[in-house]
């Protein structure tokens, strides 16, 4: 079901643009995993809890901002920075389209849906690497659980980007060997 509506967003910036621009923020709740302690292997996961069914009706809305929130944690910005009038976000969109395009778009467009087990084991694997605690893997790990999870892309064969969707909430994970 979602990954029909991403196909036209991932990596189509000026759809993607269009809807940032158009962006009604929506109070959520985000959480932020960093499991990139040990180099190479590493994995991020940001989370994004949304009001009741949001992202089951507002979908294209929900990604949007939960890109724009997980961008807004890596550049250490401000969770409330798209909070700004309509002609700043087309100007900023406009003039820094290589920056923001670069969190939405991925050389290697995979976009294929994966199993519950598939993923929790990526997740499982990853997280070994850096010695995470089993609670934390868990409170990752049921986000995937009974969610529509998709491989969004990546930038080579050994880096993944996936999405774990449910009604009212989305998480995105980036893992990888990055050398």
């Amino acid at each position: 079901m979602y990954i029909d509506i991403l196909k036209k967003i991932v990596n189509n910036y000026k759809y993607y643009k269009d809807i940032a621009i158009n962006l009604e923020w929506i109070k959520a709740d985000s959480k932020y995993y960093d499991w990139y302690k040990k180099y190479p292997i590493g994995m991020f996961a940001n989370i994004i809890n949304f009001p009741e069914n949001y992202v089951k009706n507002n979908f294209e809305r929900a990604y949007v901002q939960t890109v724009l929130t997980g961008m807004a944690w890596s550049e250490e910005w401000e969770q409330d920075f798209w909070n700004i009038p309509f002609s700043e976000r087309l100007k900023y969109m406009i003039q820094a389209e290589n920056f923001y395009a670069g969190y939405m778009t991925y050389r290697e467009l995979r976009m294929k849906l994966v199993t519950e087990e598939h993923l929790i084991n990526e997740i499982r694997w990853h997280a070994s690497y850096d010695s995470v605690s089993e609670s934390e893997i868990n409170s990752v790990v049921s986000y995937v659980i009974g969610a529509e999870n998709i491989e969004l892309g990546g930038s080579y064969s050994s880096d993944h980007t996936f999405i774990s969707i449910k009604n009212n909430s989305i998480m995105i994970t980036d893992c990888g060997i990055w050398d």
